[in-house]
């Protein structure tokens, strides 16, 4: 389960989803990007640090993330287990563009 995905594609999403919650921070299965990368496969899909991949394979399985989704899922860490929505999401994500 290898995806090629781009910030743009997930602003996207997040664009779409802008009053919605769309996860909470610093969970695996249910951070925003997990629920965009769920979307996009048609899967439940986890990220763990540096690595995303379906639910239903080991860790060690998974694939790694871009640098961008990488720093974005470390900056959410500070929003742990606080339900964002889109808008929350897209915030991040604006950091995230400045800083690559």
């Amino acid at each position: 389960m290898h995806h090629e995905f781009t910030m743009d594609q997930f602003c996207d999403w997040l664009c779409n989803h802008e009053a919605e919650i769309v996860g909470e921070g610093g969970r695996c299965f249910s951070s925003p990007l997990a629920a965009w990368l769920s979307d996009l496969c048609h899967a439940t899909v986890g990220v763990e640090d540096a690595r995303y991949g379906r639910a239903s394979l080991p860790w060690w399985q998974w694939n790694l993330l871009p640098k961008w989704a990488v720093s974005f899922s470390l900056r959410l860490e500070r929003c742990s287990f606080q339900p964002l929505t889109g808008w929350d999401a897209l915030a991040v994500l604006a950091d995230v563009e400045l800083a690559v």
